[in-house]
């Protein structure tokens, strides 16, 4: 299996996680599963109450990375599928209302958005910067 296939494998199982996890039910167990996003909020905010933002950015920090590293393309670039992705999240955050269980905050869109694109760009400058040198 080549490195770009096992990208886009994590890419298309990521997108399934992080759809199902947007559109179920929030459990009032996830106390434990948040721990870690809430450490980085306190670190970062001094306020774990950030932890569902970081949450959201890291989820989609995740999308836009593996998007990168496995070279997805729109309308034959790689740059719309940072905007495709960020507009999937605020899709998916709105339709979370009409579930009635879930609101939608437009907080989680934008950190869903922000982590796509901070990855995506984070992912392509590394891996312009370990591409081989024509000499």
């Amino acid at each position: 299996m080549t490195e770009t296939r096992a990208w886009r494998i994590a890419f298309v199982a990521l997108a399934i996680f992080v759809t199902w996890q947007t559109l179920t039910p929030d459990p009032d167990d996830t106390k434990g599963e948040m721990a870690f996003a809430r450490w980085i909020a306190e670190l970062l905010f001094h306020s774990a109450d950030m932890g569902d933002k970081v949450a959201h950015f890291l989820a989609y920090a995740a999308l836009g990375g593996s998007a990168a590293f496995g070279r997805f393309g729109l309308l034959g670039r790689r740059g719309p599928i940072i905007a495709a992705i960020a507009v999937y999240g605020m899709a998916l955050e709105g339709l979370q209302g009409l579930g009635g269980v879930r609101e939608p905050e437009i907080a989680d869109a934008i950190a869903n958005a922000l982590g796509v694109i901070l990855s995506f760009g984070g992912a392509a400058l590394l891996e312009r910067s370990l591409a081989p040198r024509a000499a």
